[in-house]
């Protein structure tokens, strides 16, 4: 026995022997792209927002990280942001339509929301927004994020602020309010947004009110993308006591400033109550993303929610209405409810087309929309003259999204250096963007 178990131990030793000897095979392509990414996952979940797993190249892409509940919920919030526009079209011009009263009646008084829906659209769009640029950070840096953010802001606005702007000089309305006779200056205001601090303040593209706090949080975000990959609770919480100081200093210049200073502690306090908004969108992101742990999301949600509530009850920094704490609560519902959805209905072309143009429906609902309703409501009813300025809005909309928006994103993409890929890189060819995820949250 003691023979046999010797012979057997070295053959084993020998076929060991053998197999070192045997020279070894280069490793298969494929197999180092996925020993890459297992190693660049491990890392990403060592802190920070996880990146997922992607297909190597010439692989089928089965997009993991795509959130389809907020393409339908993008769909909805433009749906809701137009009707609060047409029902205060019928409000402001003291005529009545029996769909706008019936949602007045039953939707509005049966929720206890604001008048015509107000907030609802906008803070659903912001929201959304909060979810998806904290979704994108994974795999991009922060110039990267930030220059991607504002080449989908930029074009499309200085093409459509020279139409509004050439319609407001035909006299037609374009917005709630009739401007007068704009000039040159007027529009190249406009097309930097800063037309909003001028006095008298002059609306042009009025719905881009939002932009500008989309713009700060854009950079607040691209500055704190190494925070998030190692402490990803910390930005949010920074931003609750930035966000309190801000409504606090604007609130108490009320009484104490005039002239330049005091719109500019009202605009500063202004947006720091929408802040809040965004900020709960990106905890929702992160625990989505298992980058933070829900009780302390819970924590730090909370205090942004006390924060809007406070701002609210001080009054003077929103002016949709008197539900605007319960209108931040239903829409951080639904946020969470849709974060999840993947059906059929969230998942189609047609909802994934729709949701791509929400900023080009967004930018020139109003001007499409209210010049034909002028002309044709009292003409021919409010339904056709409503009907005429959907479909002109959508025409319109898919007009600029196709030969502007997207060649332009086109473009741009092709002028921006790629950085050089290496194999700790993995392949991200199977990364592509959450499509203009954000594209629907300028509302």
């Amino acid at each position: 026995m003691a023979r046999l178990a010797g012979s057997v131990a070295d053959r084993g030793g020998l076929r060991g022997g053998l197999d070192r000897a045997r020279p070894r095979l280069p490793a298969d392509p494929a197999a180092r792209l996925a020993r890459a990414r297992r190693a660049r996952d491990r890392r990403a979940r060592g802190g920070g927002v996880p990146v997922r797993p992607t297909a190597a190249r010439g692989c089928a892409v089965s997009r993991p990280d795509r959130l389809h509940g907020l393409d339908l919920l993008r769909v909805l919030a433009s749906c809701l942001v137009i009707y609060e526009h047409i029902a205060a079209y019928f409000t402001l011009s003291h005529q009545h339509w029996w769909l706008t009263d019936w949602a007045e009646a039953e939707i509005v008084g049966g929720l206890h929301l604001n008048a015509l829906l107000g907030f609802l659209g906008v803070c659903t769009f912001l929201m959304i927004s909060g979810v998806v640029v904290t979704h994108v950070t994974a795999r991009e840096g922060p110039w990267t994020f930030l220059y991607r953010r504002v080449s989908r802001l930029m074009p499309l606005l200085w093409v459509v602020t020279p139409l509004v702007w050439l319609l407001i000089n035909f006299g037609l309305q374009v917005s709630s309010t009739r401007d007068p006779r704009l000039d040159l200056g007027d529009l190249l205001s406009g097309m930097v947004l800063w037309n909003f601090f001028q006095r008298p303040q002059i609306g042009l593209v009025g719905s881009t009110w939002t932009l500008w706090i989309q713009l700060i949080f854009y950079c607040y975000v691209a500055a704190a993308i190494p925070l998030l990959r190692r402490r990803p609770w910390l930005p949010p919480a920074i931003m609750a006591p930035v966000c309190f100081v801000a409504i606090l200093l604007s609130t108490l210049s009320r009484n104490s400033t005039t002239g330049s200073l005091h719109m500019w502690a009202h605009q500063i306090g202004q947006w720091a109550v929408y802040l809040t908004v965004l900020c709960i969108g990106q905890l929702i992101s992160l625990v989505h993303a298992r980058a933070v742990h829900r009780y302390v999301a819970l924590a730090i949600g909370a205090v942004h929610v006390l924060l809007f509530i406070w701002a609210d009850r001080i009054g003077g920094f929103t002016f949709q209405g008197t539900a605007m704490p319960r209108t931040l609560l239903v829409v951080t519902a639904v946020v969470l409810l849709m974060m999840r959805a993947n059906g059929r209905v969230s998942r189609s072309r047609v909802i994934a087309g729709w949701s791509r143009r929400t900023y080009a429906i967004y930018l020139v609902h109003l001007a499409c929309m209210y010049p034909l309703m002028n002309l044709l409501v009292p003409r021919v009813g409010p339904e056709l003259g409503v009907l005429a300025g959907l479909a002109a809005a959508a025409f319109v909309s898919e007009v600029l999204h196709r030969f502007v928006e997207m060649p332009a994103e086109r473009f741009l993409r092709s002028r921006r250096r790629q950085p050089r890929r290496t194999p700790d890189d993995g392949e991200h060819g199977g990364h592509a963007e959450q499509p203009t995820a954000e594209q629907g949250s300028r509302a």
